[in-house]
């Protein structure tokens, strides 16, 4: 609100990726002995998860997790998850197929103040690559 108007003003949002609060281990058991069937393990990183909820605490911006590899469906899972453990830093979540999808929609989007990400990725994103350390 400005000077009681409401205000149509975005919210301003830092776009974190899976890859920085999640950790994908891979194990493959054999059933009957025979058949190897992998199996996806995804596990929390809770320290990370704590940090960027005292960033949306103390900046006043909104968290949105975004997945290259992870449906909505899963990421609706992940979120509800989250919720449950009360410990949900994100407003919002999107499923993009690649970096280049993400990277071609930045220009569009305003309230977008960065993405954080793993360090080998940051410079596809240019002016909008965060290090997760500098928040």
């Amino acid at each position: 609100m400005f000077k009681g108007d409401i205000s149509n003003e975005l919210p301003k949002r830092i776009l974190v990726t899976t890859d920085v609060f999640l950790n994908v281990e891979l194990t493959v058991k054999k059933r009957f002995n025979l058949f190897p069937v992998p199996k996806i393990d995804r596990k929390l990183k809770r320290d990370i998860l704590s940090r960027l909820y005292m960033v949306t605490i103390n900046k006043g911006v909104t968290l949105e997790a975004v997945s290259f590899d992870m449906s909505e469906e899963k990421l609706t899972l992940l979120t509800d998850m989250l919720d449950n453990m009360g410990t949900n830093p994100f407003r919002y979540f999107t499923s993009y197929s690649s970096i280049s999808q993400l990277v071609s929609e930045l220009p569009y989007r305003p309230e977008v103040l960065g993405v954080v990400d793993a360090p080998k990725n940051l410079l596809r994103y240019g002016s909008w690559g965060l290090e997760f350390n500098r928040l």
